[in-house]
């Protein structure tokens, strides 16, 4: 479906700040009232083409170019994103519909903020005193955990996984919020205190398992200005630390967990990527936190984090 203005899907949501018309029935986002007869995005069931005959990138499960981007995953489906504004969806035959929406809100999403220039951040983003923190790092830094743990304390959270940004004409980055839910794996989820029983699991593996988390408490709704973006780093040491970082270090930091960073050249956006992290990183502090491994210091992560932001808070005053 390439005609927006013939979107006439059932389903109405808000995600990221787009108005999305879908074909889906996606009860993880957030029902959207009052939308424009023209969607942002039209989500819609279809059938994906076989190739996509300008590939700059093709591998068996995957085909890129400029706005286009096609993938599919084994028993779950096909996802053909276009344009930044459409995503077309073929199920694969017995396809779970928990599996074939995460992957929609997950990989497809991705491509389709990069399409539309916006850049995603693949980490946890939290409000905290009315300004916007990223969490971010590689599967099992702890991110998810991280956040959850600041919910546990009554700061209010804008995306689990993905972080959108963008900067506005005055050079301000800023974090838009996604759906209300959170994914925790049973360990984490134990630790924070989160029965599991009842919930949806995402990936289920040896003494592994994956929990989507519905956290509709403390969902913020509205874009929030960023001010400081945390790697978090699991090492062999004794303490929290937490080390602030400069110049082309900022930049690397932002580059390196930018979310599916393999699109980035197939969809012909290596240069504006490259701008928008700078313009980031111009605006941002960017940290490292490096926490003992293998040990429960969720309490020392946040108070050290707490004393860094009031730390920035003071120096910005200055």
């Amino acid at each position: 479906m390439t005609n927006m203005e013939n979107c006439c899907s059932s389903y109405r949501y808000k995600i990221f700040d787009l108005h999305i018309a879908s074909d889906l029935l996606l009860p993880e986002l957030l029902t959207a009232i009052d939308t424009p007869d023209t969607p942002d995005v039209c989500i819609s069931f279809g059938k994906v083409p076989v190739d996509i005959t300008i590939a700059v990138k093709k591998t068996e499960s995957c085909q890129i170019a400029k706005n286009q981007f096609l993938f599919r995953v084994p028993g779950v489906g096909c996802y053909y994103v276009t344009n930044g504004n459409c995503i077309i969806v073929e199920p694969s035959d017995q396809a779970k519909e928990v599996f074939v929406r995460l992957f929609l809100l997950g990989t497809a999403f991705g491509a389709l903020l990069m399409q539309r220039g916006i850049l995603p951040i693949h980490g946890s983003a939290m409000v905290i005193n009315g300004r916007c923190v990223i969490f971010t790092g590689v599967s099992g830094a702890g991110k998810s955990t991280l956040l959850a743990a600041f919910r546990k304390r009554g700061y209010s959270f804008l995306t689990d996984d993905v972080a959108a940004v963008t900067v506005d004409a005055d050079g301000v980055a800023w974090v838009h919020s996604s759906y209300p839910q959170q994914k925790l794996w049973r360990d984490s989820a134990e630790t924070m205190g989160v029965d599991t029983a009842s919930l949806t699991p995402f990936y289920i593996g040896v003494n592994k398992d994956k929990f989507a988390v519905p956290v509709h408490k403390g969902f913020w709704q509205s874009p929030v200005p960023l001010v400081a973006v945390y790697e978090l780093e699991a090492e062999r040491c004794r303490d929290v630390t937490i080390r602030p970082l400069a110049g082309i270090d900022k930049l690397a930091v932002l580059m390196s967990h930018t979310y599916r960073p393999w699109l980035i050249d197939g969809l012909g956006l290596k240069a504006a990527h490259f701008k928008q992290c700078v313009a980031v990183a111009r605006q941002v502090a960017v940290s490292r936190l490096t926490r003992p491994e293998g040990m429960f210091s969720v309490d020392e992560q946040v108070r050290l984090v707490q004393q860094d932001l009031a730390r920035q808070s003071t120096d910005r005053a200055v």
